[in-house]
């Protein structure tokens, strides 16, 4: 057979919401050790540029498929079937995500049996997906194992730290400012802004902001930069005054470093599709300059995958509960759901 990449992307709507795409197999690989998925959630450009450039790089190493879309089972069914069909040994599930507490992971790991029961923040997030009386698991007799996202892998410190350079002229009277989105789950519950975090409980946004704060630190040490800060935007809130709030928190953080230092904001963001325009909108005017870059595409990303997918074949099945199918829990709130990336 002709080692000959074959990449088909079939981009298809997720329940009227969410787009989701699925990579052919590359080619026949019989008893493979493991075979590798990986999740991803955003489709433009770089996604497609960089997904070419993985499935390069990385089908002539294991079995390789791509799901993208909001944690949705047929989606990742039909991508696990392929690689069962290639005679693969073990499931790997790499999630090319930022933060491995996010909602659309959690569900992931309910998906594959990892975790008991659905989860209530992902279905009951904005962009969650209705759900039905049941929810289906993935179907599977394959070990699974799902690792960890990008969180504050070294990787993401030195991306972020070439980003901010390519803006620098003199790091040592310069700061960064690192921003991100952070999910909106109960938005009848106030959210203290800034960095603040000790009087807040550790919700999801909360422990994001740390990540964020981490990472701007190390990007600072690394890059030679005289501060660094960190910050979130909420596009998603469906409360409007909070997405302000958030909007303006940053835009006074701006300020404020602006007296004395020249600032150089960077998008904690996969990509630019969704960050740029929100980002762009909370800067205007103000006197800072701004990277409209994600991590990708980016060749290291391509080799944290390979060696994250090589971590996970070494270790054990994560699967504890293997049925099918899972009744929602008692106690679970009526969804609410609107189409993904948009406002109400």
């Amino acid at each position: 057979m002709t080692r000959r990449l074959r990449l088909a992307l079939l981009p298809v709507l997720l329940g009227g919401a969410a787009r989701a795409a699925a990579l052919q197999p590359m080619f026949a690989r019989q008893d493979a050790a493991f075979g590798v998925l990986l999740l991803g959630e955003e489709w433009d450009q770089d996604w497609r540029q960089s997904l070419a450039a993985m499935a390069k790089k990385l089908a002539p190493q294991f079995p390789f498929e791509y799901a993208a879309g909001q944690a949705d089972v047929k989606t990742i069914q039909a991508a696990v079937d392929r690689l069962q069909g290639a005679g693969v040994k073990k499931l790997v599930v790499v999630p090319l995500f930022l933060d491995s507490n996010a909602p659309i992971l959690e569900q992931t790991r309910f998906l594959f049996g990892i975790r008991k029961e659905p989860s209530q923040k992902f279905l009951n997030a904005p962009n969650g997906r209705a759900g039905a009386a049941v929810l289906r698991r993935v179907s599977t007799k394959l070990p699974v194992v799902v690792t960890s996202a990008l969180d504050d892998d070294p990787v993401v410190v030195d991306i972020l730290a070439d980003r901010a350079r390519s803006l620098s002229h003199h790091p040592e009277a310069e700061a960064v400012v690192l921003v991100g989105l952070a999910p909106d789950l109960n938005p009848a519950e106030p959210r203290p802004l800034g960095r603040n975090l000790a009087a807040a409980p550790l919700n999801a946004e909360n422990e994001y902001l740390q990540t964020l704060s981490g990472l701007a630190e190390r990007v600072r040490a690394k890059g030679g930069f005289k501060s660094a800060r960190a910050a979130v935007l909420q596009p998603e809130a469906l409360n409007q005054s909070e997405r302000d709030r958030h909007v303006e928190s940053l835009r006074k953080l701006v300020r404020s470093l602006a007296l004395t230092q020249r600032v150089l904001v960077i998008p904690h963001a996969m990509t630019s599709r969704v960050a740029s325009p929100l980002m762009r909108n909370a800067l205007e005017g103000s006197f800072a300059r701004y990277l409209d870059k994600g991590l990708l595409p980016d060749d290291r990303i391509i080799s944290w995958i390979g060696a994250a997918a090589r971590r996970g074949a070494a270790l054990p099945d994560m699967r504890v509960y293997k049925s099918s199918d899972q009744e929602m829990p008692s106690g679970f709130p009526p969804l609410r759901t609107r189409p993904f990336g948009s406002r109400p």
